[in-house]
Order: C-alpha cells, then structure tokens, then sequence
C-alpha cells in the first residue's frame, strides 16, 4: 500500500514541482493504471482487492505497470538531473532534522534504540512534512513563505 501511496503522490509532486509534465508520464502504464492519481490509487487498490487471497497479489497486466511506472520515476525523478543537484540540499535537512530529533526525543513516538526512532520517524516523513518540520526548526519565525 506505500508503494501505491507513494509512487502516485510522488508523480502529483513532480508535476506541480516542473520536473514532470503530465503527458512525459509513459503511455501504456498511465492507459492501464489510469490518468491522474486518484484513478492510479483506485485502478492499483480495486487491483489488489480483487487478485489477493491468503497472499497479497496484482494482476500480471497491472503488476507490470506499476512497475514500469516506478522504474520511469526512478530514472526520471528520484535519480533524474533535477533530483541529483537537489541531493545536497535534502542531505542538509535529513541531517538537520536527525540532529534536532536526537535532541529532542521527546518529540517522537516511543521506539527501540535512540537513533533507530530517529530514522524510523525521518523515513516515515513525506517530503512536504519534512521540509515543513525543518522549516518550523531552523527558520526564523515570519521568514517562512
């Protein structure tokens, strides 16, 4: 369900962001998941429910989209040009934000080991919650946009 949830925000993210333009999407992935995310996430989630018995399954057609899909986000955007020149600036805000949590563990659902709640709250951000969470941190009140 990540997978599904992610990768379909992960596209509305690139869109509105400019690193992708709807019609870059790939044509016969879109044509069987479906053309915006909320057909992608119902096509994907109606997939699951209906090939899905003791074990969680996809259908071959849709399995092979969504993977398709993935694999074009991958060498588009996660590890696209636009991406890459980003990696030190996403870098300077992980970090930022281990530091500050590791600081401030009382801001974070109780867990194992320090670090490991530390990384296990970081990994379950969203990219707008992170940048907002660092943004509360480490800038300065009424500078924010």
């Amino acid at each position: 369900m990540d997978r599904i949830a992610y990768i379909n925000h992960d596209i509305d993210d690139a869109v509105r962001a400019g690193v992708l333009a709807t019609e870059d999407l790939p044509v016969e992935e879109i044509a069987v998941l479906g053309p915006t995310g909320s057909k992608r996430i119902d096509t994907l989630v109606h997939d699951l429910v209906e090939h899905s018995g003791e074990d969680i399954a996809q259908s071959a057609e849709v399995g092979r989209a969504m993977l398709s899909l993935r694999s074009f986000m991958f060498e588009h955007v996660y590890l696209g040009p636009r991406a890459r020149a980003e990696h030190a600036k996403i870098e300077r805000v992980l970090w930022g934000l281990f530091d500050y949590y590791c600081e401030h563990l009382d801001e974070l659902p109780a867990g194992a080991s320090d670090a490991d709640r530390v990384v296990d709250y970081l990994a379950g951000m969203t990219d707008r919650f992170a940048i907002r969470a660092w943004t509360d941190r480490f800038v300065p009140q009424g500078l924010a946009l």
